[in-house]
């Protein structure tokens, strides 16, 4: 793998797997994430926040996204350091003894706990607000107020997270962006408590433990999904660490759409009762649309996964549970049946079915792969007697579809060289674009161009002459890069390129040149391999036996084009003398130029 960053130029290629582009695509790629995500990643890494064109307006400094981040990280080491406190955290530290998770674990989670009392938190804000009042890192008390973790009080400020064990949730960058709270007193209500929805949160959208989980996730292709905070982080403790948690939700389009991006197989292990069964419905209704082999697991004699692990060879009775998997479609007609089963009369047989049918089409089923789709509608069909069309008929459409099955870009194919002189010209095309790559700034120079003489590179050559559709695609953003007088370098070009295999051969393309003009100018290289390229062009055309005319009416539609494109005298030059005179030729407008 080569990585560029000399002569102006940054971008990386991959001779291995053939990847190749710029920091943005380097990040898409190796992460696994969107356009917008990779955006956000590195414009954190350099100290700048992405905005949208929503976004602009005043805005209360107190409550922008820099400010909550900066009150979600102190609210989090507030946390840890009262977890390791005698007294504060001598409760959440047994109950963490209890569930043999150590001190290592503890850190690397960033486990805390909110302390028994009223205004713990609330105190240490405002000492907080205090000192950096004449800091540029001034804390505001509106940013943890809009985050939940102080409200009013008859008495002034009071935590909103009390007498509870914490579990930081993390956003795709590591970031803390909220909490899960766990009661440390069996009689408060609820069990679980996570902070509110706000501007850097959303439940629907995130997954506990994914930026732990995500290279590994990745590296595996293979993702775990458990229910409990607890689960996963004793999984990553025990070395399983492809795990991620729900956050008491179901399992949503989003989550889908997320883990489809990184993994090609999907386990849910779910609690063994109604409730986990449930949510593991839900999880393969949603799965179901989404192209990755999904798995129901279920863990012996009802334990969690927690206290499967607490028990001898309890890591190998896990991996025996996931091995044992049932294939998502099996379990959905299983559990439909049993439920169809239960059902006495057509009439609450039809219910069910229609409600299974709504459900899928919701989820945007009609969208699935027709393959896929035929072997769900089949087993149903199987099982209730109802034709396949029938089935498809009355599933309503999804109001909104979940676009994951997007068609990947037909790769570019290279047409093979049929004879050593098409060999030799199409190495000669290389030749003139690599030269090119490897130096942009010499390609401001003029070439022979058969008996037009010496012209601007730009408008010796057209997209035409090239042969291979790969390198005519490229020579195309060459001349518009060239004809604009202003320079460039690989990773512009490459930013062009739709599809990856275009900005791998721009990266192969520069290394080529690069490496022979070590031993040539750089101009020198250029003229030589315009040369070499002309000459063919040239010999082709002589020993042609019918020339070719453009026919007028293409003429004139392709000099419209050109016009709307706007003052450009270099493009005129270029298109004339694509078109040979004749006496036989219709004069077009052309000519009156």
């Amino acid at each position: 793998m080569a990585v560029v960053t000399h002569k102006g130029n940054a971008f990386y290629n991959c001779f291995a797997c053939g990847a190749a582009g710029n920091a943005i695509d380097f990040v898409m790629n190796f992460h696994k994430m969107e356009f917008r995500e990779a955006l956000k990643y590195l414009g954190q890494r350099c100290g700048i926040e992405l905005r949208s064109m929503r976004d602009e307006g005043p805005k209360d400094p107190a409550t922008s996204k820099e400010s909550l981040r900066k009150a979600m990280a102190s609210a989090a080491k507030f946390y840890q350091r009262c977890l390791q406190e005698e007294k504060l955290g001598a409760t959440a530290r047994a109950h963490l003894d209890e569930r043999m998770l150590n001190a290592q674990t503890r850190d690397d989670f960033q486990l805390g706990v909110a302390p028994e009392g009223w205004d713990h938190l609330a105190r240490h804000i405002e000492k907080l607000i205090q000192h950096s009042a004449n800091s540029a890192d001034k804390v505001a008390r509106e940013s943890f107020e809009a985050l939940g973790l102080i409200r009013s009080g008859q008495r002034g400020p009071i935590d909103g997270f009390r007498n509870r064990l914490l579990f930081p949730i993390h956003d795709e960058l590591g970031n803390v962006i909220a909490f899960g709270a766990r009661r440390l007193d069996p009689n408060d209500e609820p069990k679980y408590l996570n902070s509110p929805d706000s501007p850097l949160f959303s439940k629907g959208r995130t997954l506990y433990a994914l930026h732990r989980a995500r290279r590994s996730i990745i590296d595996s292709k293979h993702a775990i999904v458990v229910e409990g905070y607890v689960d996963a982080v004793a999984l990553h403790q025990a070395g399983v660490t492809n795990v991620i948690a729900t956050l008491g939700t179901a399992l949503t389009k989003d989550h889908a759409k997320a883990l489809q991006r990184m993994a090609e197989r999907i386990t849910v292990v779910f609690d063994p009762d109604n409730a986990g069964e449930r949510a593991a419905d839900r999880a393969v209704e949603t799965f179901l649309s989404v192209p990755v082999d999904v798995r129901i697991a279920t863990l012996p004699d009802g334990l969690d996964a927690d206290e499967l692990l607490q028990r001898p060879n309890g890591l190998n009775d896990f991996n025996a549970a996931l091995e044992a998997g049932e294939e998502a479609l099996s379990w959905m007609v299983r559990r439909f049946k049993a439920n169809l089963e239960s059902v006495e009369g057509m009439s609450g047989k039809q219910q069910r079915l229609q409600e299974l049918l709504r459900k899928l089409g919701e989820l945007g089923f009609r969208g699935v792969e027709p393959i896929r789709k035929s072997f769900v509608l089949t087993a149903l069909s199987k099982l209730t007697g109802v034709p396949v069309r029938t089935l498809e008929q009355s599933m309503p459409q999804a109001r909104v579809e979940l676009k994951i099955n997007e068609p990947t870009p037909a790769p570019v194919v290279q047409e093979p060289a049929k004879s050593p002189r098409q060999k030799a010209r199409r190495m000669a095309e290389e030749n003139l674009l690599a030269a090119i790559m490897a130096d942009p700034n010499s390609a401001q120079v003029r070439v022979a161009a058969g008996k037009d003489g010496l012209l601007p590179i730009s408008e010796a050559f057209s997209p035409e002459h090239f042969q291979r559709t790969d390198l005519r695609q490229i020579w195309s953003l060459l001349v518009m890069r060239l004809e604009s007088g202003n320079s460039f370098h690989v990773q512009d070009v490459q930013a062009e390129c739709q599809e990856p295999s275009l900005k791998a051969l721009c990266g192969e393309l520069f290394h080529i040149g690069s490496q022979r003009n070590e031993h040539i100018d750089p101009s020198e290289a250029v003229r030589n391999a315009a040369a070499d390229f002309d000459k063919f062009l040239h010999d082709a055309i002589a020993t042609s036996d019918t020339p070719t005319v453009m026919n007028p009416m293409d003429a004139n539609a392709r000099l419209e084009q050109l016009r709307q494109g706007g003052h450009n005298p270099a493009a005129i030059a270029r298109f004339k003398r694509n078109i040979p005179r004749t006496e036989t030729a219709t004069p077009t407008s052309a000519d009156h130029f």
